[in-house]
């Protein structure tokens, strides 16, 4: 028997798939459609959340209550076929509830016991609207809501899945509902989802029709009720890239608070999306509602608290939270849930407090939540949940961060890179003065790399202490590679701390292992800047750092060309200067006035130099020659190296500005 039915299935599977290539389902969705609420045919890609929606005459029922409501488009988007049925909103059966009758001409029951269980239409006609009625089972059954399935073409395939309506709660369960008790319910004709479903759009449960001030589509609507009968964060008129809202607390609910999250996100499954409520503005000390989906997109709440960076969830996983409604379409994610005002428990903070908003996504793998996959969003001030405001972001850069990245930037290049280049290229300026008992060169270079190393690792422990210890980076899409950049920044401060130390105990200048010394210290050097400069790359890629990437990038790669350039220009004329030094000098003879080019290389004649001011006396055993100075072009070198040192400054000067003015944005 079975296998005669799951015959049977198949070929009406098959056979309507086949109708559909030639009319779709003209009259009515087929009754293998029920449980899935799927038309079985592909549809052409929609994303974002859907043109159409459900209004309901009330957001409560009794047993037997009759409740009455419109499918429509509140954009005017015309449709051709529906499927809509009541079901509960936890989502824990797929069974159908209640019954539909016919009060509208486009439309025909379908589905469950008495195939009255769904409803359907007659027509492939253009519909802008349908309305319906139904009437509530004969006994609770927990709240409900009505999920519709809508086909919005059939030449072109195009459907809507998982939309639904607002919550009617039930009676039994929701006594302080103020329909329950027989007062008028707060008006609610707008399109709800519900938890452990997907789909699109949350509306309020206690505010009317909402006034869009975007289009639906890559962008949350901003609702036009924000600041007025409810509290949003943040501000983004233009459309939001994530919104949360709440309601002020009803008398009745001693001080519970409804709140509404939606966000766009990149993945769908294995992810939250949290509302932390914290007393310092960072993760530390936050009381998290996160609202979780698994691989099949089912939505839960879960409740949890943060301690430093780890997250850890209460004993009762729920406590305080009550999940409302849920939906996943296209790339929103949506959730409602209540709060309790307060709970048994020293880490649940009182709604009654003033509290920052923080904001966050990231996997939900193992049942437990995963480090956020991007920077969290935190409210610029203390939100007073008591009243319908709306907050500013605030800036989740820490001073201590910008501290960081500021020092490293002025650490490798300014001080590191004029540094190398004046013990690399510059020994021969000031070459006969000293300052300090050393040469100017290595005084120079010494005071600058000291510099260098002080800032770094200053820099380090500043660091260490923002996140607490070795903390990874939570990389943004697209960019693991910025996990490199903790583990990268511990080698370049090893090396950067350890070359002074070599310092410490190098030969002297005419010492057997002088020259093992002064390669240790070429390539430890080296190395540390070179790491130390792509590790800046990686740095301004970081999602905490908050930086404009792609003008950070463009600093560092003009600072790299110039830095290089010059390099080889200095290089390329202290090796012609080195040539012509080594090479051939004119004198003249004393006794006979000829002119004669010796080679500095005749080691046999014996002579002794006299320094003038400009000529230098040789006396050889037979003669004595006047020996014209060859002179090196200092003012070449002064001159590059006054522009390299200029050119650095500025490199690190935009960098510098770059970190400290950059601020949180409203996207997560």
């Amino acid at each position: 028997m079975f296998t005669m039915d799951l015959k049977f299935f198949l070929i009406t599977i098959l056979l309507g798939a086949m109708t559909y290539h030639v009319t779709g389902y003209p009259t009515g969705a087929p009754i293998v459609a029920c449980e899935q609420m799927r038309p079985y045919h592909p549809p052409t890609t929609t994303t974002g959340e859907p043109p159409f929606a459900i209004k309901i005459t009330q957001t409560f029922y009794k047993p037997g209550s009759e409740i009455k409501g419109t499918i429509y488009s509140p954009t005017g988007v015309l449709f051709r076929g529906f499927l809509i049925e009541a079901r509960l909103q936890d989502a824990s059966s797929t069974d159908p509830y209640g019954t539909f009758s016919v009060i509208d001409s486009n439309t025909q029951t379908q589905c469950g016991m008495g195939s009255k269980q769904g409803l359907t239409h007659v027509s492939n006609t253009n519909k802008t609207s349908v309305n319906f009625s139904w009437t509530a089972p004969p006994a609770s059954v927990g709240d409900i809501n009505f999920r519709l399935t809508v086909v919005e073409s059939y030449n072109v395939s195009r459907y809507w899945l998982r939309i639904f309506s607002a919550v009617l709660e039930d009676c039994a369960k929701h006594i302080d509902n103020p329909g329950c008790d027989g007062h008028t319910t707060p008006p609610n004709t707008g399109s709800t989802p519900p938890s452990n479903q997907s789909t699109e759009s949350t509306q309020h449960m206690t505010t009317t029709t909402q006034e869009l001030t975007t289009t639906a589509g890559s962008k949350i609507p901003y609702d036009a009720q924000c600041g007025k009968t409810i509290g949003c964060f943040p501000k983004c008129p233009s459309g939001c890239d994530f919104l949360v809202s709440w309601q002020p607390p009803l008398t009745n609910r001693n001080g519970d608070i409804q709140f509404d999250i939606k966000m766009m996100v990149q993945q769908t499954t294995s992810l939250w999306v949290a509302v932390g409520l914290s007393k310092t503005g960072k993760m530390d000390k936050t009381s998290v509602a996160a609202c979780v989906t698994n691989e099949a997109q089912a939505v839960d709440i879960l409740s949890s608290h943060n301690v430093d960076h780890q997250n850890i969830p209460y004993t009762n996983p729920k406590l305080g939270l009550t999940l409302i409604h849920s939906s996943v379409s296209g790339s929103e994610i949506s959730c409602s849930y209540v709060r309790q005002r307060s709970a048994n428990d020293s880490n649940f903070w009182d709604l009654s407090e003033l509290l920052y908003l923080v904001v966050g996504t990231g996997p939900f793998l193992q049942g437990a939540l995963q480090p956020h996959s991007s920077i969290p969003v935190v409210s610029k001030y203390r939100v007073n949940f008591s009243e319908a405001s709306v907050p500013n972001t605030g800036d989740t850069t820490s001073s201590l961060v910008k501290l960081h990245a500021s020092l490293m930037v002025i650490a490798w290049v300014f001080f590191s890179s004029v540094g190398v280049l004046v013990a690399r290229h510059c020994k021969s300026l000031v070459e006969s003065e000293t300052m300090c008992g050393v040469k100017y060169w290595f005084a120079i270079h010494r005071s600058f790399m000291l510099c260098a190393a002080l800032c770094v690792i200053i820099a380090f422990v500043v660091i260490f202490i923002e996140v607490g210890g070795y903390s990874q980076v939570a990389a943004a899409p697209g960019k693991a590679f910025t996990k490199a950049h903790p583990i990268l920044g511990i080698i370049v401060t090893a090396l950067t701390v350890l070359n002074p130390l070599m310092a410490l105990i190098r030969p002297a200048p005419d010492g057997e292992y002088r020259f093992l010394f002064n390669w240790a210290h070429f390539l430890v050097g080296t190395s540390a800047h070179i790491l130390a400069v792509i590790t800046i790359f990686i740095g301004v890629n970081i999602t905490k750092a908050n930086v404009n990437s792609n003008v950070a990038m463009a600093v560092m790669g003009v600072y790299v060309g110039v830095f290089v350039l010059v390099h080889l220009a200095m290089e390329i004329y202290n090796k012609r200067q080195s040539s012509v030094k080594s090479g051939y000098i004119k004198f003249n003879n004393m006794a006979d006035s000829s002119s004669t080019t010796i080679s500095l290389q005749m080691r046999s004649i014996y002579y002794s130099i006299h320094q003038n001011d400009n000529n230098r006396s040789i006396k050889t055993s037979g003669s004595s020659v006047n020996v014209q100075k060859v002179e090196s072009n200092t003012p070449f070198l002064q001159r590059v190296l006054v522009i390299h040192v200029l050119l650095m400054a500025v490199a690190a000067f935009v960098m510098v500005y770059l970190i400290a003015s950059a601020t949180q944005t409203d996207q997560l």
